[in-house]
């Protein structure tokens, strides 16, 4: 489901972030032929490629992904979505945020899941009966999607079974030891999120530690973008492996630094940094979580391709970050402490110090020469 780089989609994006990449490293007619007009030479274009890694888009994949769904819908993949401590943002973010061509697949796969609390119409015992039937081995269950932290005991019970409440840790156990594939929806089912805060009173976990011999595909976010989980659920309908970062995320989605291809990156790129909200500047001074999260919000945006949160004129606040809202995020308008160094530079030494044309030279320098190292073979196409 990788596309590959000579795809229209992808040059037209590369096209609109490629100056917040490259900057000075290219001539003003580069600049002005490439980057103002909209086009990119293919030899230019790849070199952008190779610094930004590829990138899956919904909207080239929409037969994919509707045959992936329909899978479900014919009864040949078997689902379950169990919900733990949350706010059901993620069965939201997933249901208003289809693309209109998937609009009807979507809404009948809500409607064939065998358990999903927020949309099932079944209630009481003819609710909990597809749950059972999947943990005596009387079905198979292929995939196992939980939203949500799981509480512990009785601070969390789905149902009944002989007139007793089954605690949903036991249901998650129980299910993800039978389903083929278990995927942890949103920050709360794959790190535990904001229910397993501290001082976290209902013992909440994430899904993983449920289930430590598993493999857990999480996909992060509060809530996690609908195209990542329309995505990943399609790609795991229709039986494809997915390449997992370390933190089980798929890594199409979460492989670069947001600050990376920030709309405000050229901001910091001159030490240009915002004391108050409202100024048109980089916003890591108050509180953006950017350099330390790795998401594609500048690629692929928010509300139908609208918009994101430092383009909009907020701070990213990491929800994406497996520690979110934890230290390191929180407070979150506290800019960071400690952060990675950004292509060989400390952030701290750049906007302190080194903030100017020597720093960008540098960086510009270190964009090319990675660009080189990974894909050479690109240096000269």
């Amino acid at each position: 489901m990788y596309l590959p780089f000579s795809t229209r989609s992808l040059r037209r994006l590369l096209c609109q972030k490629i100056y917040f990449l490259y900057g000075g490293c290219v001539n003003e007619r580069f600049q002005a032929e490439s980057v103002g007009k909209g086009r990119l030479q293919r030899r230019d274009f790849l070199k952008a490629a190779v610094a930004l890694g590829g990138v899956l888009l919904l909207g080239s994949q929409l037969s994919r992904v509707a045959e992936a769904f329909k899978l479900a819908l014919d009864g040949k993949v078997k689902v379950v979505w169990l919900q733990g401590a949350g706010d059901t943002g993620c069965t939201i973010s997933l249901l208003q945020g289809a693309h209109p061509d998937l609009v009807d697949v979507i809404t009948r796969f809500r409607l064939e899941v065998a358990f999903h609390p927020t949309v099932m119409a079944a209630q009481g015992e003819a609710a909990v009966k597809p749950l059972e039937r999947f943990v005596e081995g009387l079905e198979p269950l292929d995939v196992l999607i939980v939203e949500g932290a799981i509480p512990k005991g009785e601070y969390c019970t789905v149902g009944e079974v002989e007139g007793k409440p089954v605690p949903i840790e036991e249901w998650v156990r129980r299910l993800g030891e039978k389903a083929g594939v278990v995927v942890a929806v949103g920050d709360c089912a794959a790190f535990g999120g904001i229910p397993a805060a501290s001082p976290n009173p209902t013992g909440c976990k994430p899904v993983k530690e449920i289930l430590p011999g598993k493999t857990v595909v999480n996909i992060s976010g509060c809530p996690p973008h609908p195209e990542w989980i329309i995505l990943t659920l399609a790609a795991v309908l229709s039986g494809e492996k997915l390449e997992l970062d370390e933190y089980g995320r798929p890594k199409v989605f979460y492989s670069h630094y947001l600050h990376d291809l920030c709309p405000r990156r050229g901001f910091y790129d001159r030490g240009e940094f915002a004391e108050k909200f409202g100024e048109d500047k980089c916003l890591w001074k108050l509180g953006c979580k950017g350099p330390i999260v790795k998401v594609d919000c500048p690629m692929r945006l928010w509300n139908n391709g609208v918009n994101m949160c430092t383009q909009n004129g907020g701070i990213c606040v990491g929800c994406a970050h497996p520690r979110f809202p934890e230290t390191p995020l929180s407070p979150f308008h506290k800019e960071v402490e400690a952060v990675p160094a950004v292509l060989g530079i400390d952030l701290k030494t750049w906007a302190y110090g080194l903030a100017g044309v020597a720093a960008l030279a540098i960086a510009l320098h270190a964009i090319r020469r990675k660009a080189g190292t990974r894909h050479p073979e690109y240096e000269e196409v």
